[in-house]
């Protein structure tokens, strides 16, 4: 489905909180994370206590990258009972059902920042293969997250790495006929060019319990159609999962651009979701990672 940008938001997302692992089933909405009340429709929801890290990868790529992810989180508070759990939902898979794996939290030194090098081998495990996905993260104290993904050289001695922060999963774009086209996810800033310097990758996360379809469209710097046709791509992702796009709109504009805006919309009633692209530079591997946002106007 192609979408014109003219709907108007027709209600906020109403969400209420626990420390346990929630999600989205049948269109109620059973886990989120800000305590009781209205979620605050605006970037940044800086604590939180249930969160994502859109993308996370330990895998070979495109151009002879090498892919990892490092992770950090702050608590605002220590507690004797704190706990931290991270669920690795994979690209593509139903993870509606994950193990939760708990951090590892320093009660003696009573330590509120942590860092985990190489997240995805250190704590799922994967060491060989291939894994990319998002993180799915809880807990029961006020929390913040940031993750490092970045490509390594083939003698470990160099890296270049884009930055993406945590994200409440209270913020998440509802379905279109819910949030209206100004609570969809939006993204601007990507730079493309025709001779294969850069391209433009575009992760969809699904945070919710149930299969979402989305859409995925690109509009010119006027609000239309770029060169006067739709650029649009659909695609589905499985209950708490992601897919990331392979550069969707290489052919826009024949290759060439840099003021397109991309905009994701979730197509399933009950379900939501999150968007991101990631803009690397083919000659060395270095990334730079926009997250998806609403374009609401301030006290929305």
């Amino acid at each position: 489905m192609r979408y014109s940008i003219a709907a108007e938001p027709k209600q906020k997302l109403q969400t209420i909180g626990s420390a346990a692992r929630r999600v989205l089933l049948g269109g109620v909405v059973t886990a989120l994370v800000l305590g009781p009340g209205v979620a605050s429709a605006q970037l940044n929801q800086t604590m939180h206590y249930d969160g994502w890290i859109l993308a996370a990868a330990r895998a070979p790529g495109l151009h002879g990258s090498i892919w990892r992810t490092d992770l950090w989180f702050n608590l605002r508070t220590m507690a004797p009972n704190a706990e931290v759990t991270l669920y690795f939902c994979r690209s593509g898979e139903d993870n509606s059902g994950v193990e939760g794996i708990p951090v590892p939290l320093d009660f003696d030194r009573w330590q509120l920042t942590y860092y985990v090098e190489d997240v995805v081998g250190s704590l799922l495990g994967v060491t060989s293969g291939s894994w990319v996905g998002a993180i799915h993260y809880t807990s029961n104290v006020p929390i913040q997250a940031a993750a490092r993904i970045y490509s390594v050289s083939a003698d470990g001695r160099a890296s270049y790495g884009q930055l993406a922060e945590g994200i409440p999963t209270a913020d998440m774009s509802p379905h279109i006929e819910q949030g209206g086209s100004w609570q969809d996810q939006w993204m601007f800033a990507a730079k493309h060019t025709a001779d294969g310097r850069f391209r433009v990758n575009v992760g969809v996360v699904n945070p919710t319990a149930i299969e979402a379809a989305y859409g995925v469209q690109m509009y010119d710097a006027t609000g239309n159609h770029p060169g006067g046709h739709a650029a649009y791509v659909g695609v589905t992702v499985p209950p708490m999962s992601m897919v990331q796009l392979s550069d969707p709109f290489a052919d826009v504009a024949g290759g060439d651009w840099h003021d397109m805006v991309i905009r994701t919309v979730c197509e399933t009633e009950g379900a939501g979701g999150f968007a991101y692209a990631s803009v690397v530079d083919n000659a060395t591997n270095d990334a730079y990672f926009l997250r998806g946002a609403k374009q609401l106007f301030p006290g929305d």
